[in-house]
């Protein structure tokens, strides 16, 4: 948060961008600055903070994270930076909500919070953060533009649901401190330091 910003507290509403890739240089996916334009247009309409999530998928940690390059397009669209907040840890859609709850939405009051990414990958981001997050906090899906292969990654959504499901499945949704822990402990299970096949 810039200094002299508001926390995210302050804001009636917020919303999460979830990072959608990048490629092999380092630069953002069309999937991702998508998802970052549709999040600067929903701030242009609400009193919202703005939750960018994710370091990266497999491979390497890149000199810039999937978090700090939506923040700068964000910026670039005409936010102001402090209404914008970085996690940059996440590596997988369950990381993406379990660290943005831990880090930005423990403790606070429940108030509607926006999930913003591609179409192909709503469905189960809403379902994820349900399991994260338990009942009390309401979710509304906010889609970004399509981006390039929608169908080829939706065939494999209701899979990695699957398995999201599994991983929490005695874990009670909103009950946070253990989700956040199994999520940590396991993440090194579902994606790499070495590049293998894209999330």
């Amino acid at each position: 948060m810039t200094a002299g910003g508001r926390a995210p507290a302050a804001y009636p509403e917020i919303a999460v961008v979830l990072g959608g890739g990048l490629t092999n240089d380092g630069r953002p996916t069309s999937s991702t600055l998508a998802r970052a334009d549709a999040a600067a247009e929903l701030a242009m309409d609400r009193d919202v903070a703005v939750i960018v999530s994710g370091s990266h998928g497999n491979g390497p940690k890149p000199a810039r994270t999937e978090a700090e390059l939506m923040a700068d397009r964000l910026v670039e669209r005409g936010m102001a930076r402090s209404r914008i907040f970085l996690e940059d840890e996440s590596r997988d859609t369950i990381s993406n909500a379990a660290f943005v709850a831990a880090r930005y939405l423990a403790g606070l009051e429940p108030r509607p919070l926006h999930i913003v990414t591609s179409p192909f990958h709503m469905a189960r981001s809403l379902a994820t953060f349900a399991l994260v997050l338990g009942p009390s906090w309401p979710l509304e899906a906010y889609p970004s533009a399509p981006g390039q292969k929608e169908a080829e990654h939706a065939a494999t959504e209701e899979l990695y649901l699957g398995r999201t499901r599994a991983l929490l499945s005695d874990l009670a949704p909103g009950d946070l401190t253990p989700i956040v822990d199994r999520v940590r402990s396991t993440l090194h299970e579902r994606v790499a330091d070495t590049p293998r096949s894209s999330r």
